[in-house]
């Protein structure tokens, strides 16, 4: 469903979660995408990753625009 958005044009892609692994085909069509500039990710929020209660949280809440991201220092 979300090659067929990027296909299309539309700005909101939903992902279906499949037990089925990606293939070498399937990463190489997002790479194109993203490498296009065809794609990029919304980013809503980082929280660091000693954070990720919070982040968890405010994903429940069903408030994001986007998508949460984790970070990790090396500190």
């Amino acid at each position: 469903m979300a090659l067929w958005t990027a296909l299309i044009g539309g700005k909101r892609v939903r992902f279906s979660i499949t037990s089925r692994m990606p293939t070498k085909k399937d990463v190489g069509f997002l790479k194109e995408l993203v490498e296009s500039g065809r794609f990029r990710p919304v980013i809503d929020r980082t929280y660091p990753l000693d954070q990720v209660v919070d982040a968890t949280r405010y994903v429940e809440t069903e408030q994001k625009t986007g998508n949460v991201v984790l970070t990790v220092s090396r500190d």
